[in-house]
């Protein structure tokens, strides 16, 4: 399928190559964000999302910031991984959300009032939900550009056993994939797969005041659980197999076997990779749809069926590096370069055209739910583009999202109708343009 090509007026419109000058503009605006969203303590170092909203330690977004560092600061990117790990729980649980000393005081009262009223942490302080375990992967990038074996040796076991949590206590539907309990845990808040799972109608007017408090009611259900994993009262709640969490888990497994042969485990190695092949053959069989040509996710116990909302994460097993030739094919030519779905003037969208087409303006108004353009998002899928040999739609989603940036600057997310920032500015996600420039166009980073 040809590349979208009728693109308006001032729209970021092509994938040439970028060029050093625009990548030294990335990287000053990248050191700046970073800098101003800076904790650093004895024995913590890590950076928030942003000191405006979020000023705790969160699990993925450490993930997406060790890979931006890469490019500023590998030493650093390092340190932030380490921080994040030490965070990890005796049952194996790397909480989401971790908050330690160092945070501004005014933004540490409004987190600190904003967790009384949704109970979300325990008497030490760590949140009870988890996150997609993104610093795995991380973790594989900051050893190949460091080759610290000693910071490896110091991580490893808490990334076993954070991987051992998610391969075990989570895998609810005993097939080898990692199922969720809330919404929150996918880092994917309320995306348009979930609004079946939790009883949700994005065509029906007054669902709008229910999917307004539809998380903070669920966060209450999973303590009235006491947030095990196990019996039968799961049967009546939200569990969900979601392909963001499942997805770079799988990438994770394979980023464990890699360490493991560096630190001469065998035996690991070849558990992770066979775990990875485990995942992508469940995903391959419980997921795909073969009269759409794509992925949806699992969802409840008592009554297993697919979620069939298209978004952008129905296109990450291209990131895992496991899809077959043929599912890949269809994710691309069907979906993603479909110009009623994925490919429009600003790329890419989480959600795509066809469906947004469907549902109440309210939606818009919830987070993932509307007209949106998340970073880790873009990076995965050119990352997973790439390596699955379309290089050249990977370069131009990597070529967009530069010039993206660079316009519009550090945003939370970009309305993918016009490429503007949206919601919270200075937010760290941008910086992995940093890396797809790294990866695209190493010539113009001037290493």
């Amino acid at each position: 399928m040809k590349l979208a090509d009728d693109l308006t007026p001032g729209s970021i419109s092509d994938g040439e190559a970028v060029t050093r000058d625009e990548f030294s503009k990335l990287k000053f605006m990248a050191e700046e964000v970073y800098t101003a969203n800076r904790v650093q303590m004895p024995g913590i170092f890590y950076h928030m999302p942003s000191r405006r909203i979020y000023t705790s330690l969160f699990a993925w977004d450490s993930g997406w910031h060790a890979i931006s560092m890469l490019h500023l600061d590998p030493a650093m990117a390092a340190a932030e991984l380490a921080t994040l790990l030490a965070q990890t729980r005796s049952d194996g649980r790397l909480p989401h959300e971790s908050v330690l000393p160092g945070a501004p005081q005014e933004q540490w009262l409004r987190r600190m009032l904003a967790s009384y009223t949704r109970r979300a942490y325990d008497a030490n302080r760590p949140c009870h939900l988890v996150d997609p375990p993104s610093f795995i992967v991380a973790a594989e990038m900051v050893f190949q550009k460091t080759g610290d074996r000693g910071w490896l040796r110091g991580t490893w076991d808490n990334m076993e056993r954070c991987m051992g949590y998610l391969l075990t206590e989570r895998d609810q539907f005993g097939d080898g994939l990692i199922s969720i309990h809330h919404p929150w845990e996918s880092g994917t808040d309320l995306s348009p797969q979930y609004y079946e799972a939790l009883g949700l109608d994005p065509t029906r007017p007054l669902d709008a005041p229910k999917a307004r408090i539809a998380g903070a009611l669920l966060y209450r259900l999973c303590a009235r659980h006491g947030w095990d994993s196990g019996g039968s009262r799961w049967k009546r709640s939200f569990v969900l197999e979601d392909l963001t969490m499942n997805c770079i888990a799988l990438r994770a497994c394979r980023s464990m076997a890699v360490l493991a042969e560096t630190l001469g485990l065998p035996e690991r190695a070849v558990y992770y990779a066979t775990r990875a092949r485990r995942m992508m053959d469940a995903l391959d069989r419980i997921d795909w749809d073969e009269t759409q040509g794509i992925y949806f996710p699992r969802f409840d116990l008592a009554r297993p069926r697919l979620a069939r909302v298209k978004t952008a994460a129905s296109l990450l097993p291209l990131f895992t590096g496991l899809c077959s030739p043929e599912k890949a094919d269809s994710l691309v030519t069907r979906h993603v370069l479909e110009p009623a779905e994925f490919w429009g003037p600003y790329v890419l969208p989480f959600n795509p055209a066809d469906e947004l087409a469907k549902v109440r303006p309210w939606v818009e108004r919830r987070l993932w739910s509307g007209h949106c353009i998340w970073m880790n998002f873009n990076w995965m899928l050119a990352v997973g583009l790439e390596e699955h040999g379309y290089a050249e739609t990977a370069r131009q989603i990597a070529a967009r999202s530069v010039r993206m940036i660079l316009r519009s600057g550090f945003w939370e997310f970009y309305d993918s109708r016009t490429g503007a920032g949206c919601r919270t500015e200075d937010f760290t996600w941008p910086g992995l343009a940093l890396d797809l420039v790294a990866r695209f166009w190493p010539d113009s980073t001037g290493a």
